[in-house]
């Protein structure tokens, strides 16, 4: 099937380079009011998603869901005035943003709020929903509560009913296998399913080797972000691990840009920075060409367009 970006259905051969977890519009000050997790300037969006184009992207996954300040017409006009692709998202992120009517409605119910996203528009707009994102968990949870199940059985139906793929928050794998336990329940293949943010810490990698044996596709995103035990070039090891052990076809690459000081206007690195600055660090590793290829677009079409794995 066709990729729907915000402008409409394109071609999975036109999706080219694609980066499959980033923010452009969107609210995440919520936590700790921090207004430095806040974009909502859509002539500085434009700028930044030149230099995205420059460093050779062509599209851009959106995974701004409902509760963090979702606004599918700017999308659309950014995707207008800056010429990358961009695909929205359609979906709910953590319990402690979920709109009332979550403990109000059924399962079926979410599901069709979420049906109508991608067939007619988001919230009432007529910008059509390419993916389902990003369904969370709390990472400070020891389990699925009733509340984020129905959003998962929901995203769940709603994919079955669409074609269209599950991107998901899950802060260092955790719960990362009861979502996908969930998901199988409800009869979602493994190749419509993208779990998120596997990537961001060290000593984890024997759990995202199991999460790799179910048959998902692994976010490796957050690139760009540093702290004091986990930097780009442990992330660039851990894709070189990745590959060694069979799961190369499974890889997705992004930023989660969701800070106003990553951006080039504010002093950083920008949406380009993946491209820049990351990829010539698999380079140094060994990985080639054809394997980055396969990962930022090859992947990502089969993600967006339903092809098989």
């Amino acid at each position: 099937m066709e990729a729907m970006t915000v402008l409409g259905p394109v071609a999975p051969d036109a999706l080219g380079i694609t980066s499959m977890h980033e923010h452009i519009i969107a609210d995440c000050s919520f936590s700790g009011n921090d207004q430095n997790k806040k974009y909502d300037d859509v002539d500085e969006m434009v700028v930044e998603m030149g230099y995205f184009l420059e460093a050779g992207g062509r599209t851009i996954v959106e995974q701004t869901s409902r509760g963090l300040g979702q606004n599918a017409p700017a999308l659309r006009e950014i995707s207008r005035r800056s010429g990358v692709q961009i695909i929205a998202s359609t979906g709910f992120y953590r319990e402690c943003v979920y709109p009332p009517f979550v403990y109000q409605e059924t399962v079926d119910q979410i599901a069709a709020r979420m049906i109508d996203d991608i067939q007619n528009g988001v919230e009432g707009s007529d910008v059509r929903a390419g993916i389902i994102a990003e369904i969370a968990t709390e990472f400070n949870e020891p389990g699925i509560s009733p509340a984020m199940e129905k959003i998962f059985r929901a995203s769940a139906r709603a994919s079955l009913a669409t074609g269209v793929a599950i991107s998901t928050h899950c802060w260092r794998g955790h719960l990362a296998l009861e979502q996908i336990k969930v998901f199988r329940e409800e009869g979602v293949r493994s190749d419509r399913i993208l779990i998120g943010h596997l990537a961001v810490a060290p000593g984890l990698f024997d759990l995202v080797l199991r999460i790799a044996e179910t048959g998902v596709y692994l976010g490796v995103d957050a690139i760009g972000y540093s702290t004091d035990e986990w930097v780009d070039t442990d992330r660039a090891d851990e894709v070189r691990a990745l590959i060694d052990h069979g799961f190369l076809t499974r890889i997705t690459l992004s930023q989660d840009m969701m800070r106003h000081s990553f951006l080039k206007s504010a002093g950083g690195f920008g949406y380009c920075h993946l491209l820049n600055d990351f990829l010539p660090l698999l380079r140094e590793r060994g990985v080639t060409e054809d394997q980055i290829r396969l990962m930022l677009v090859d992947t990502p079409r089969r993600l967006l367009s339903g092809e098989g794995a």
